[in-house]
């Protein structure tokens, strides 16, 4: 007869474990064994385990002797039916969601913490936006920390605030000079969180934010007083290492929600999974514990990864606690699903677009009088994309950085890219940068464009096609594509709806996901705007047709 006794915990995580006694029998200690909670004292011959791998011990059991004292009845109030979230009968969304994106949101009611896995391109903001909304609407929620692992999405996640619902969002540390907002240093943002009372429900910041003692002491307080309710990590890869700064910070943050975010999987080394998996209160172990449980160690000294053991138990493990959905499950009918990637330049890339700029101002007069004033500005989006255009000295591109991560996240994830520029002087060192990759590459220079296309669509080892959007955006079908990407935009919304159709036409299988690069507070900004919101006039610019004031009108508004 096994004999299980629940009493006070002395190893496992958590208020209460099962102790269980029983004769010598190798069935049962090989389910034991399978568990990742349990623990075996050898002097009182007894193996702990946590409640919820009892629960786990209990549905693999295939014998009915077993003996449960529980005195408290802890099993009991464990058992009880749990009262859920769900959607309040007269929410409103403010956009309408998928079937697969209201499917979330239900589940993210239902579960305070978990990983939401969805891959890229099916609006996991948007999910977590809602989920977050009607939890304060429910729950009378103070505020909802959005942390971003790549720092330009912060500007990403105020945008999608402000278009999936009626709440407003603010950025840590935003300081406003000369009518220009800019986020400050971090003691800014600690100033921002001891007035938390003063902000918008959503407030939002970077990883880097954490490496500060002073930020996670506030923020730890924030949780213990109740106002701050939910903490949502977004692309929670970028912080996989529990022995990092920010991983450790990570885990010293306990809100009542916690949702951790990536399209990225995470199953390529189970390792990964420790951080996330740990935040949400899923893994008990510290991680030299996880390590030896999933890593078989060998090599010199034994102490080099050679392979993997378990793997089976820790997909289960990740299935009991996250919400993973692929495009072609759940969207019956193609897609083209925007994203506009802001990044933030670096000070030298910053100090030349700021000395073209002052010479572009210098000869204003000059530039409004021009047929089409966009060809003078060539120079300034130039310093946006790649400072090596414009100095011999300085070489430095935020975009090109964000760029090679993106490329890595879609490679990785057995996609195929399409990423286009306006000029040839900037996929030169978009493609040394992508060469790894077996990029096709088509510009006005290429003789073959259609030797390119076939070795971008038939080629499995050529993962990425790069080329200018004269050249690239027309007459060519690229439907092994599934992402788009535009390095910088075209002037005007008809080339560019020409070069996004060259991966969604007819073959087109799955969802293009199309991606601004745009770096913030430049000229890319607002020739997304301009293009998003004045289509009209910018082709009347690119046609020769725009009135005096118009284009007058156009010009101060770029340079603003």
């Amino acid at each position: 007869m096994i004999i299980a006794e629940v009493k006070s915990s002395s190893k496992c995580k958590g208020e209460y474990s099962v102790f269980l006694t029983f004769p010598y029998n190798v069935n049962i200690i090989n389910i034991l064994r399978d568990l990742t909670n349990r623990y075996w004292h050898p002097e009182e011959k007894i193996w702990e385990l946590s409640i919820k791998s009892f629960k786990q011990f209990l549905e693999k059991l295939d014998v009915d002797d077993i003996k449960i004292i529980d005195n408290e009845n802890i099993l009991a109030k464990e058992n009880e039916t749990k009262i859920i979230d769900t959607i309040p009968e007269d929410y409103q969304f403010k956009t309408t969601p998928f079937e697969h994106q209201l499917v979330g949101i239900k589940y993210g009611l239902e579960h305070s913490n978990f990983l939401l896995n969805d891959e890229q391109g099916l609006g996991k903001t948007m999910q977590v936006i809602n989920i977050a909304c009607i939890k304060k609407e429910l729950h009378n929620y103070q505020h909802c920390l959005i942390v971003c692992g790549v720092n330009g999405l912060k500007w990403n996640w105020k945008a999608e605030v402000e278009k999936h619902s009626k709440e407003s969002a603010y950025i840590l540390g935003t300081r406003i000079k000369k009518n220009k907002s800019s986020i400050g240093s971090v003691q800014d943002r600690l100033e921002d969180l001891k007035n938390i009372d003063y902000l918008p429900y959503f407030i939002i910041t970077n990883i880097e934010t954490l490496r500060n003692d002073e930020v996670i002491k506030e923020l730890k307080l924030l949780c213990k007083e109740n106002k701050l309710n939910i903490i949502a990590i977004d692309e929670i890869h970028k912080c996989k290492s529990p022995t990092s700064i920010q991983g450790k910070a990570i885990l010293k943050l306990q809100a009542d929600n916690m949702i951790a975010m990536t399209g990225t999987p995470l199953m390529n080394s189970p390792l990964d999974l420790y951080v996330p998996l740990k935040w949400i209160g899923e893994e008990e172990h510290n991680f030299y514990q996880f390590k030896n449980h999933y890593c078989v160690m060998g090599g010199y000294g034994g102490y080099e990864i050679t392979g993997y053991k378990n793997l089976e138990q820790l997909s289960n493990e990740l299935k009991s606690c996250s919400l993973r959905r692929l495009k072609n499950e759940v969207l019956d009918l193609p897609e083209k699903i925007y994203t506009t990637e802001f990044v933030e330049m670096t000070p030298k890339q910053n100090k030349i677009y700021k000395e073209v700029k002052m010479e572009i101002k210098e000869n204003i007069d000059m530039i409004k009088s021009a047929v089409n004033p966009l060809t003078e500005m060539i120079r300034l989006r130039q310093a946006t994309g790649y400072t090596g255009i414009l100095s011999s000295t300085i070489q430095e591109s935020a975009k090109l950085d964000r760029l090679e991560e993106l490329v890595d996240e879609i490679v990785e994830s057995g996609n195929k890219a399409i990423v286009f520029s306006n000029w040839t002087s900037m996929t030169n060192p978009i493609y040394q940068r992508l060469k790894r990759y077996n990029p096709a590459y088509i510009t006005g220079e290429t003789k073959n464009r259609v030797e390119e296309q076939d070795k971008f669509m038939l080629d499995d080892d050529c993962k990425i096609i790069i080329g200018t959007t004269g050249a690239m955006g027309t007459g060519l079908t690229l439907t092994a594509a599934s992402y788009v990407i535009f390095f910088d935009e075209p002037w005007n919304r008809a080339n560019r709806e020409q070069a996004e159709d060259r991966a969604h036409r007819i073959g087109t299988k799955e969802n293009v996901n199309i991606i601004f690069l745009i770096c913030k507070d430049t000229i890319d900004e607002r020739i997304h705007q301009i293009v998003e919101d004045k289509g009209a006039m910018a082709d009347m610019l690119i046609d020769g047709k725009i009135t005096k004031q118009d284009k007058e009108e156009l010009v101060d508004f770029l340079l603003s």
